[in-house]
This record gives structure tokens, C-alpha cells and sequence, in this order.
């Protein structure tokens, strides 16, 4: 039964997909922008983000009067970061547990061991790569490259 299941799924997809002409050249995608996250207290969660693992702010929204949205980088440039966008409201039961946010950094222990410091999550540190979490429990991977060979 499951693979009679499955196997209509499959042949539903694939139909749906042929009905699709494809993409032209002016509505392809320039790049991924980043990932907003629903958080339930603004200013902590933007503390954590910048003061904990060094992101800037880039915009806040609105630019003027009380912020609802914040978006933060690396570099201050909204137009060439890839974004993590906090935005203030109710962090519905299971909304943490949709992936995670990768975050390349130098050196992945001593980016846990600074998290951990801070007061936030951080259930095993390791040489490199690491996973924390920050006030809402959003996990964060502290992604740490491999040496070149």
C-alpha cells in the first residue's frame, strides 16, 4: 500500500511539474536572501545575534518609531548579506524545529565556548563544528571549514 502511495505522489509531482513551461531568464531567482525568524522578546534575540555571534544590523523596520523587524549581516550591507531577519510575535509550538542556520566561522569551539559564556544553549562543544541555540531555540551551526589540505 505505501509504495502504491508513494508511487502516486511521485507520478502527481511529475505531472505538475510537466504543466510548468519553464523559468524565463527575467523571473529566474538572483540569489537566497537568508531566513526570517519569528522571535518572541526583539531586543533579545538582536543582542544575541550581534553582541553574541558579531552579526551587524543592517536595516530596521521601520526606520523610524518603534522596531518591529530587524535585519542583520555581516557586513552592513543589506543588498550583498545574506540576511537573518528577526521579527517580533508569538514563536508558534515546533517553529525551532524547521533546520537550522548555518554560520561560517573561524574557529567553531571558541564560537561555542562564547555562546555558552553568555548564558545560551549549547549541549556539547567539540573541535570545529558546533551547534548552539539561541533565546528562542533556533539552532545555530556554528560551521567551522576544514583545514586546506
Amino acid at each position: 500500500m505505501r509504495a502504491l502511495v508513494a508511487a502516486a505522489l511521485a507520478l502527481s509531482a511529475s505531472a505538475a511539474a510537466a504543466q510548468v513551461p519553464p523559468l524565463p531568464d527575467e523571473l529566474k531567482p538572483i540569489r537566497t536572501s537568508g531566513v526570517g525568524l519569528t522571535v518572541s522578546d526583539l531586543e533579545r534575540s538582536k543582542a544575541f545575534y550581534t553582541d553574541v555571534l558579531g552579526m551587524k544590523v543592517d536595516a530596521r523596520v521601520p526606520a523610524q518609531g518603534k522596531v518591529v523587524e530587524y535585519l542583520l549581516g555581516m557586513t552592513g550591507d543589506t543588498r550583498a548579506d545574506t540576511l537573518v531577519v528577526l521579527r517580533q510575535g508569538e514563536v508558534k509550538p515546533g517553529a525551532t524545529g524547521f533546520g537550522r542556520i548555518v554560520i561560517v566561522v573561524p574557529n567553531g569551539r571558541r564560537m561555542a565556548e562564547r555562546v555558552a559564556a553568555a548564558g545560551f544553549a549549547v549541549p556539547k562543544i567539540v573541535d570545529g563544528t558546533n551547534i548552539v541555540s539561541d533565546p528562542d531555540g533556533y539552532r545555530i551551526e556554528l560551521y567551522q571549514r576544514p583545514a586546506p589540505r
